[in-house]
């Protein structure tokens, strides 16, 4: 009996040490280049166009207003970023009410709160680590608990996105919740599991409303367990209220301003249906072949074939516990191909089971000597995912070459002190150079709030794909990106052209910083991995570059 208890001591001291490494290692991975995007002093808005409107929340409130104004997803995570900027800097969240429009006290709390919203978001993100440790020893002992940490930490989806002021890292942490208390309904179905893992499903679904599917999983698990006790009613009841109250309690608003809310989320379902990216929708009209090369960035193929060897194996051990993952797996893959937008961070909620499946190569079927292979495999896959991280970290972390943004503010400054002027396709957003430091894009430059931060680096028109329709003189220059020439191919090919029949100095940041793409590899990543380095043109008439511009006939 003592040495049972020593040993099971030293288990224990082994699995937490190990937890606390593989933290460790997602905290240094994911806190990189943390402040890779930030509003500075030469742009309002972050790189993310995303990450402002996490900050809705913070702003309704410190105005007073409990009312986020803004449904297109849950309120959860809103209000937990606004409950972060108020104990971060309580002064300045206060003292917001009081500002004018052009002053500097929005600007600092849009910086502030964007980086307590990245904060809210890394926090979460290493929660959902420790919530996999959990639900995959829970399945097959402490030491597949350690490799699906493990694994999740390295996934390189989840470690760029760790630091994005967005739903989706959050999403998944209660996601993770929601399947880990689905597990424990699976071994042993009281009410209590029901309960939490009915509310888990609810704040998935109010932190992003598709998330919901996750109820799936723990009434899949009451089902498939081997003892049912109570009445047959009780278990959907407890986890269907759960749900509802979870998600009326954190986004209240749904209810209280439907008019508006209905509003926002038909706007999303119909942006859903058509999409928005007429050049994604051609290159890719699969949504989920799209996804299923997409995963081959967020974790790697081999990863993907150990998480798929782990879910053999746990159907053929405990199919009551990881049946409902792998339902739930295969119905938020067929949600996230069935839509018409391409966007690889819709794989987010995939991660956590995906990495409890992982942990389940260290459970034994047939003889020993035949477990190499999946071992191997996820060696290999480990090796790969933390390789490719520490690619896109480094592209985050600018290591090696500038900006290619702030390059092209230099250039655009050069053309100021010769009263040049530029041509924009269209207003200053993310993807842009900050030629303009109010950089919201269209919406937000239109309010006149934020018109009142205009401040141009040099005059500027905005042109659209369409050289020959630009009234007064040539422009002197023009400022394009890879998002701007997400159109028609034959669109481009036209404007293209007739930039290059009367622009004589070219310039394009891809050849410029340097960047190796490993593309036989993997595939060319999707819209939301560029945020980092979309491909920035710019082409000029004289020759007021000619020393800093490379001329490319």
């Amino acid at each position: 009996m003592v040495e049972q208890e020593q040993s099971t001591g030293r288990a224990g001291a082994r699995s937490l040490l190990g937890l606390v490494l593989v933290l460790l290692l997602a905290a240094a991975l994911r806190l990189f280049a943390f402040t890779w995007g930030l509003p500075d002093q030469t742009h309002l808005f972050s790189y993310h166009p995303d990450e402002f409107h996490s900050l809705r929340g913070a702003l309704s409130l410190a105005l007073g207003d409990l009312n986020p104004h803004f449904f297109n997803y849950g309120s959860l995570y809103l209000y937990l970023v606004a409950l972060a900027a108020m104990i971060a800097s309580p002064g300045l969240f206060f003292s917001v009410a009081q500002t004018t429009p052009g002053g500097p006290e929005l600007p600092a709390a849009i910086r502030a709160w964007t980086l307590d919203a990245r904060i809210v978001t890394l926090l979460l993100a290493l929660a959902t680590i420790y919530v996999v440790y959990l639900t995959a020893s829970r399945i097959w002992g402490w030491g597949a608990g350690l490799l699906a940490a493990a694994a999740l930490a390295v996934m390189p989806l989840h470690v760029v996105h760790s630091r994005y002021a967005t739903v989706d890292v959050p999403g998944a942490f209660f996601v993770a919740l929601a399947l880990y208390f689905g597990v424990k309904v699976g071994r042993e179905p009281r009410r209590r599991h029901l309960l939490w893992a009915g509310v888990a499903a609810g704040l998935a679904a109010s932190t992003k409303y598709s998330l919901g599917v996750v109820i799936i999983a723990p009434l899949l698990a009451w089902l498939l367990a081997p003892r049912i006790r109570g009445p047959l009613w009780q278990p959907p009841v407890l986890v269907i209220a759960g749900a509802l109250v979870a998600f009326a309690l954190t986004s209240p608003y749904t209810f209280l301003d439907w008019n508006n809310a209905w509003r926002d989320i038909s706007f999303e379902m119909a942006h859903m249906r058509t999409g928005d990216d007429p050049a994604a929708l051609a290159r890719d009209p699969n949504g989920w072949w799209f996804h299923l090369k997409q995963l081959n960035l967020a974790l790697t193929w081999p990863l993907l074939g150990a998480a798929v060897w782990g879910a053999f194996a746990g159907l053929r051990r405990s199919p009551w516990q990881v049946a409902p993952l792998v339902v739930f797996l295969l119905l938020a893959f067929a949600v996230a191909g069935a839509v018409q937008v391409r966007y690889a961070r819709y794989e987010m909620a995939l991660l956590p089971p995906l990495a409890v499946l992982v942990g389940g190569v260290t459970a034994p079927v047939g003889p020993a000597s035949r477990r190499w292979p999946q071992g191997l495999l996820c060696a290999l896959g480990m090796i790969a995912a933390t390789w490719l991280s520490v690619l896109w970290l480094l592209t985050m972390g600018r290591v090696g070459f500038e900006d290619p943004r702030l390059t092209v503010v230099q250039f655009a400054r050069q053309l100021a002190a010769h009263e040049g002027t530029i041509a924009l396709v269209s207003e200053p957003w993310f993807h842009h150079p900050p030629i303009d430091y109010c950089n919201g894009g269209a919406a937000l430059r239109a309010n006149p709030i934020w018109r009142a931060y205009q401040r141009p680096v040099c005059p500027f028109i905005i042109a659209g794909l369409d050289p020959g329709r630009v009234p007064g003189p040539l422009p002197d220059a023009w400022i394009f990106t890879s998002y701007d020439l997400a159109a028609p191919p034959e669109q481009v090919r036209a404007f293209l052209q007739a930039l290059r029949g009367r622009y004589a100095h070219w310039w394009q940041s891809d050849e410029a910083t340097g960047i190796v793409w490993p593309r036989r590899l993997w595939p060319a990543p999707a819209h939301d991995w560029l945020y980092l380095c979309p491909v920035i043109y710019w082409c000029s008439l004289t020759p007021v570059q000619r020393q800093a511009v490379p001329r490319h006939d």
